[in-house]
């Protein structure tokens, strides 16, 4: 009999040569040697799908499956789960599996069908009636609408107007749990910050984040520990673990498994984004394209990407490439914005989500929020307030000083101040902020008065660290400090040079 390496190698080169049945067959001697390993009948499925053979596909799959319960992998088994129910519908015994993860038991209607995601019936994202101050008219016919659409003063329980220098049109949104934020400064260790910016660090960066690729709980367990466990682990993943039953029921019903072969593209630099996707397994590139192509990162299991386009309507940013073989799931916006129109307070789990993705990104790539060491990202997320602006409010005057350290989640401000120093009377746009961008920290740092207004350009989301929080941080950690300097000194050599935007605050 040949060892588990040479059945391996010998798998990889049926495959090369596109051997079905040799691959088959040392599938079916993988498996046996390794009864244990859920991706030798997932492999198996595949093969047997592109043999149009779909009962054999259907029993591969439900070998996986069993494995993937026992382990807890929960991810894996939410992707074989509607891999079969989309060979089967209604499945009953898939159904009774996507039931374990359930929180707190399925609800009432977990048995009730679901439309694909491609072909929803006319009125799937039609809410039930919910009150003059919950969902907005017009929800259900602008079901494809970006996220940022929603006027979140009209569905977040508890939205309210916040005293801005003055100013009207600022909505401060209560997104997190009545616990959730501390207000003490979180204890950061800026031992491990490096000055470097450049894509390695990136990478480690988001590597740190990622849990383990051995998720494996053990096998056999009973069918209530087996729920338990995939609940366990379904808990600790971000989105998923933060819903209510019946949302969590819809999510986990209405999200798609996307497979990719290595070197297969998901999408490319500049297409429509729509969908928001989670690593199964395998591993993806993000790849900036240009005069030369570069290599951002390697996702793997876990790992999220494509919230910027679930928020607004920007193109991708960066072309998605599978590595090796890979499984995604895939949540469509539609999806997100049928779960906030049938549960309005599901937004407040979904804006959690996004804030910690998009802080997250920049802490990963953005030189202030380097300084951050891995493991507190989640503290420093937490202290920042999320900020709803009307168009053609004034979130920073000039002349004051700012309330906070701000950051762009959607929308777009103008920058708007005096044409020179001998025309204060004569305002001209300075600048444009838009996603991403950062402001106000400088002008907290050094005591610099802004040189202009900040205006909202139509309805803006941002973040905002308000000075008090910014302060204590920046008290608990000198090095801080001298690292805001030396932005500060960098932007004014920018702005020296005559480059546009330099005056960022």
């Amino acid at each position: 009999m040949p060892s588990v390496e040479q059945l391996k190698q010998r798998l990889a080169q049926h495959l090369k040569a596109k051997r079905i049945d040799g691959a088959l067959n040392a599938l079916s001697l993988l498996e046996r040697e390794e009864p244990g390993e859920s991706a030798w009948p997932r492999r198996t499925a595949r093969l047997l799908r592109a043999q149009a053979d779909t009962k054999g596909e259907l029993v591969a799959l439900r070998r996986a499956l069993e494995l993937q319960v026992d382990q807890g992998l929960v991810l894996e088994a939410i992707a074989s789960c509607q891999t079969i129910l989309e060979l089967a519908p209604e499945d009953p015994r898939t159904v009774e599996t996507l039931d374990l993860l359930y929180m707190d038991g399925p609800p009432v209607d977990a048995a009730a069908p679901s439309a694909p995601p491609e072909a929803p019936p006319a009125n799937s994202t039609t809410p039930p009636a919910l009150g003059p101050s919950s969902v907005p008219s017009g929800w259900g016919e602008a079901s494809d609408e970006p996220l940022d659409s929603l006027i979140l003063t009209d569905v977040v329980p508890g939205a309210r107007a916040v005293a801005n220098d003055g100013a009207a049109g600022v909505s401060e949104i209560p997104i997190d749990l009545e616990d959730a934020v501390d207000e003490s400064a979180p204890d950061l260790h800026l031992d491990q910050w490096s000055s470097s910016n450049d894509l390695r660090d990136i990478a480690a960066a988001q590597a740190a984040c990622l849990p383990p690729a051995d998720a494996a709980k053990g096998s056999g367990a009973a069918r209530g520990d087996r729920g338990a466990s995939l609940r366990s682990e379904l808990a600790n993943i971000p989105l998923f673990g933060d819903l209510d039953p019946a949302s969590l029921h819809t999510l986990i019903r209405r999200v798609r498994a996307v497979t990719l072969e290595p070197g297969q593209v998901l999408f490319r630099q500049g297409d429509p984004a729509n969908s928001l996707y989670v690593v199964v397994e395998g591993a993806v590139v993000p790849i900036a394209e240009g005069d030369r192509r570069r290599k951002l990162a390697v996702l793997e299991r876990g790992a999220f990407f494509g919230e910027i386009g679930l928020m607004t309507k920007q193109p991708r940013n960066a072309t998605i490439e599978a590595l090796v073989e890979t499984k995604l799931l895939a949540i469509d916006r539609r999806l997100l914005r049928q779960l906030i129109g049938d549960a309005p307070s599901v937004a407040k789990s979904i804006l959690r989500f996004l804030r910690a993705r998009l802080i997250d990104r920049q802490i990963r790539t953005n030189l202030f929020f380097s300084a951050f060491a891995h493991g507190e990202r989640a503290a420093v997320a937490k202290q920042f307030r999320f900020l709803e602006v009307e168009d053609g409010a004034k979130l920073i005057e000039r002349g004051r000083a700012p309330e906070g350290l701000y950051v762009v989640l959607s929308g777009e401000l103008d920058v708007v101040g005096p044409a020179s120093p001998y025309e204060q009377d004569v305002d001209k746009e300075l600048a444009s902020l838009g996603l991403g961008d950062v402001f106000g920290g400088l002008s907290l740092i050094d005591g610099r008065l802004p040189p202009g207004d900040v205006v909202a350009r139509g309805k803006c989301w941002l973040v905002v660290l308000h000075e008090g929080r910014f302060r204590r941080i920046l008290e608990a950690n000198p090095r801080l400090d001298r690292i805001l300097r030396r932005i500060a000194q960098e932007v004014a050599e920018s702005s020296a040079s005559g480059q546009e935007g330099a005056v960022l605050l």
